[in-house]
């Protein structure tokens, strides 16, 4: 049977409402379906608390972006899908995240002690880094530490592609310059 809110979900009308702000149709629609998307994605993540925080975090995409929101099919499928992928997102971050560790605790762990050399590159890096403008520091932040695409940076913060091409490009003349200057 069919749920009457879950085809009020459907309408143009809607969507509409929730393209003027309408408070009143995004509680809706929150209500409807967070629970269903929680559980969802938790199946992907293992973890009740991050699914929580993707579903929210998808919410809140919509709401910044209901003016051009556009949904070419059930809100259902559109939901459903935004949340697998950035469920995904999600768990391609999180392996990079383990690999980078990985490989530094390995390199800092060594026998010799070689790795403390390493160490202390990466410490100077990360001064570069923490001196970038704020902007920069965080697209690179994302892409390199994260693992995000330029693509995925530049719709998460509203940007250009081309920005981000940019701001990467600072970045990097930026922190080899930054390791140039530091002694050996």
């Amino acid at each position: 049977m069919t749920n009457p809110q879950d085809l009020a979900h459907r309408s143009p009308e809607w969507i509409e409402r929730l393209r003027q702000g309408d408070g009143a149709a995004f509680e809706s629609l929150f209500r409807a379906f967070a629970p269903g998307l929680c559980a969802f994605v938790t199946r992907y993540v293992d973890s009740r608390a991050v699914a929580e925080e993707i579903v929210q975090d998808l919410f809140l995409t919509i709401w910044r972006k209901r003016e051009t929101l556009a949904i070419e099919t059930s809100v259902t499928t559109y939901l459903f899908t935004a949340a697998r992928n950035r469920a995904v997102n999600h768990l391609r971050r999180e392996r990079v995240a383990r690999r980078w560790e990985g490989s530094v605790i390995g390199r800092i762990e060594t026998p010799d002690g070689s790795g403390e050399g390493e160490l202390l590159e990466m410490l100077d890096l990360q001064d570069g880094i923490e001196r970038l403008p704020a902007r920069c520091r965080l697209i690179f932040t994302l892409s390199r530490q994260q693992g995000m695409t330029y693509g995925q940076i530049a719709e998460s913060l509203g940007l250009s592609i081309k920005t981000v091409e940019v701001q990467m490009g600072r970045a990097l003349k930026s922190l080899r310059a930054w390791v140039r200057r530091q002694p050996s």
